[in-house]
């Protein structure tokens, strides 16, 4: 179902969509810029100095040996330059908001993924002060195996991320994590849906168009 831009005075949502390497999701929010006229947007990213600070987690050779702390404190510098820049003027405007990843994946990459469970408690300390009333309406996970996703993204093009490059362990931890991260978001009031990311791209895309075509348009 293709969604289109609604005319009606509806608060805009912000929808976060997540999932380990190979899940299909940077494809899908890219074809989202097509179908519904948000504001799609990514992270780490998504305003100019945050684009920067992703430069320096991904680019620098020193990226691939920070420890969790480092890159804890980095992917929350470039999150709240993000919000303060892009997605709240977008939001107070109207629009509704599309990001490829956004909190989830620090919970999942750095409290799990990099084992760093003694963050887990700061974590959500951060996400209560810099969300404040910005929280998403809904998160969507694509969940895929992890071996299916490694497939995928051994054959895709373009060079690798040293997170992309990590060990099955690593990416084992990280699904686990969105799974944990989903249920204590959910304590917490947040709305999450699961989605079988292991099946075609096409199926998954159509999936999630229509998730987000019933939280905006109906």
């Amino acid at each position: 179902m293709k969604p289109s831009p609604s005319t009606s005075s509806a608060k805009p949502s912000f929808i976060v969509l997540c999932g380990g390497e190979g899940s299909g999701k940077s494809t899908i929010v890219e074809a989202l810029k097509d179908k519904t006229g948000f504001m799609v947007t990514r992270e780490p990213g998504g305003s100019t100095y945050a684009e920067d600070i992703r430069e320096l987690m991904f680019k620098n050779p020193g990226g691939a040996k920070a420890n969790a702390e480092t890159m804890f404190g980095l992917f929350w510098a470039a999150r709240a330059d993000h919000l303060f820049h892009k997605v709240i003027p977008a939001l107070k405007a109207g629009t509704s908001v599309v990001s490829d990843r956004f909190d989830c994946c620090t919970f999942a990459y750095q409290v799990y993924g990099q084992e760093a469970r003694q963050l887990e408690k700061l974590f959500w300390t951060m996400r209560a002060h810099y969300l404040r009333d910005c929280k998403p309406d809904l998160y969507i996970f694509l969940d895929v195996n992890v071996e299916e996703g490694l497939r995928r993204v051994a054959g895709r093009p373009g060079k690798k991320t040293h997170f992309d490059e990590r060990d099955t362990a690593f990416h084992e931890r990280i699904r686990q994590g969105y799974l944990d991260f989903i249920e204590k978001a959910k304590q917490v009031g947040s709305n999450a849906i699961i989605v079988d990311a292991n099946k075609p791209l096409a199926e998954v895309r159509g999936e999630v168009l229509d998730i987000i075509n019933k939280l905006v348009f109906q």
